[in-house]
């Protein structure tokens, strides 16, 4: 695992930890509660150019995201920003051809790696694997987020379990 990996996992962990008590333990993550505690507002609008932006201000920040996202793309790219604003990115898009072209690729990954463990608390699912007796569409479910983002956390937490 990378520098910039871990810590994004780490920066996941510690605002799930610093949010447990408003929030609980169970999935899935209540990213209103989050938002809310970092001082970030979520507007939301139609859009056919970008799945969601972020921006800083004096109270903390805003993201918008597309409302026309699937719920757990939806909820992904607000995780998503919301990595960039805990990891202290700056704000890297542009507009080009009325495009919105993303930024650094590394950051992007990192902001990735922090939706997943946010969305995805690697603690939590491993229990419900324990426990078994779930599918794929029912954990997506109970986490409120796409098959694609759990399959490919099932991916990353099997490779980590291999010696």
């Amino acid at each position: 695992m990378t520098h910039k990996e871990k810590e994004a996992k780490t920066a996941a962990s510690a605002l799930l930890s610093d949010t447990k008590s408003l929030m609980g333990a169970c999935p899935p993550v209540n990213l209103g509660v989050i938002c809310k505690h970092l001082g970030i507002e979520v507007y939301t609008m139609p859009c056919a150019s970008f799945g969601a932006v972020f921006s800083r201000t004096d109270a903390g920040g805003r993201i918008l995201v597309n409302l026309n996202l699937k719920p757990g793309r939806f909820r992904f790219s607000i995780a998503h920003e919301l990595g960039h604003f805990t990891l202290n990115h700056r704000p890297s898009f542009m507009l080009a051809d009325d495009m919105l072209i993303q930024g650094d690729i590394g950051l992007e990954r990192q902001a990735d790696i922090f939706a997943s463990e946010l969305l995805l608390p690697e603690a939590l699912l491993r229990s419900d694997l324990r426990r078994g007796g779930f599918s794929v569409a029912e954990l997506a479910k109970r986490y409120k987020v796409s098959q694609q983002a759990l399959e490919i956390k099932l991916r990353a937490l099997s490779a980590r379990a291999v010696p």
